[in-house]
């Protein structure tokens, strides 16, 4: 991520820094912000509206008592945000040689693109793995995903947990949906579909966000 150096003014009895307009309007900055003091500093973040979000150890303790089992669940009616159609990747013929590594075809929709959402299919899973057919954001590198044949997705559920600080929210098929970013994996390119939308340059601020506060810390 970039940086900046800021220069902090006397402002009675506190200091201040004067933040960059593109800044706040990237990152949906409204008139408020809070502040968490951390080892290496000072962190500033926006107010998140609606539920107030728990801790990590609370979230991981609500997270093992739910118990969900996504493999049972019907993909039309209990979370699989339906009213996208879904259309799998062409299968390989059977007598066709496997290409070289990074040159097997990509899946329909076209190249695949940093933070977009796209159909995958997530089974066969096991235990509280998400499984079944369902939108996923692609997370990996550009550069990745054009040379290897896997990306890597944070998948995208229906079932809202919107005090869980792994999950973010967002819109799907103009449903209510949360970003599951604890359930992060690597998918062949071959398990994905086409291609439903994009996230929105404020989501995807606060997505990087919150996959350094789960893996980068």
């Amino acid at each position: 991520m970039k940086t900046k150096e800021l220069k902090v003014a006397r402002i009675g009895n506190s200091r201040g820094v004067r933040l960059p307009a593109r800044s706040l309007k990237r990152y949906a900055v409204g008139s408020a912000l809070i502040m968490e003091e951390r080892t290496e500093g000072i962190l500033l973040r926006p107010v998140a509206g609606g539920v107030a979000k728990l801790s990590w150890e609370e979230t991981a303790r609500e997270m093992a008592a739910s118990d969900e089992d996504w493999s049972e669940w019907d993909v039309l009616d209990g979370d699989g945000l339906g009213s996208v159609p879904w259309e799998p990747a062409k299968k390989s013929k059977v007598a066709e040689k496997p290409a070289p590594y990074g040159r097997k075809p990509l899946a329909q929709g076209g190249p695949i693109r940093r933070y977009e959402i796209r159909w995958a299919d997530l089974g066969p899973a096991r235990g509280a793995e998400m499984a079944r057919a369902r939108p996923v954001v692609i997370v990996s590198l550009d550069t990745l995903n054009e040379h290897l044949e896997t990306v890597t997705v944070c998948p995208i559920t229906s079932r809202l947990h919107p005090a869980w600080r792994s999950r973010m929210p967002v819109r799907c098929a103009s449903r209510a949906a949360e970003i599951a970013v604890d359930q992060i994996r690597a998918l062949s390119k071959t398990r994905l579909g086409t291609r439903i939308g994009t996230l929105t340059e404020a989501e995807t601020a606060s997505l990087q966000r919150l996959i350094t506060e789960m893996y980068g810390e």
